[in-house]
């Protein structure tokens, strides 16, 4: 038998562990990227949850505090103008389903 062919059979099963070594190796690194990937999603969505919460705090307390600096600056006046629009636009078609769902509620809350 020739000798690189001796030293092949011999070495089969570290050639066969390399290969899965670095088969595991780019599986690591692949999987590493798409977990950075989904976690920078979790982040930019937590993100959104707090602009949410602090816009939704401020929107609360305008009522209780409307002479607070906050709601003197302009781009803040109209960003409420805004909301308090679209609020009562949300409001009036909530009433119109509700009504056009439950015709006789409508009714009967007049009754009483």
């Amino acid at each position: 038998m020739e000798e690189n062919t001796k030293y092949k059979l011999e070495h089969v099963g570290d050639s066969f562990a390399e290969s899965i070594e670095q088969i595991l190796e780019w599986l690591r690194c692949s999987t590493k990227g798409i977990s950075l990937t989904y976690r920078i999603h979790c982040l930019e969505n937590d993100k959104e949850k707090s602009f949410t919460k602090i816009g939704k705090r401020t929107v609360a307390l305008k009522p209780r505090y409307p002479l607070n600096e906050l709601f003197s600056d302009e781009d803040m006046r109209e960003i409420f103008q805004e909301f308090d629009s679209i609020d009562e636009e949300l409001a009036t078609a909530k009433k119109e389903r509700e009504e056009r769902l439950y015709p006789r509620m409508k009714t009967a809350e007049d009754a009483a």
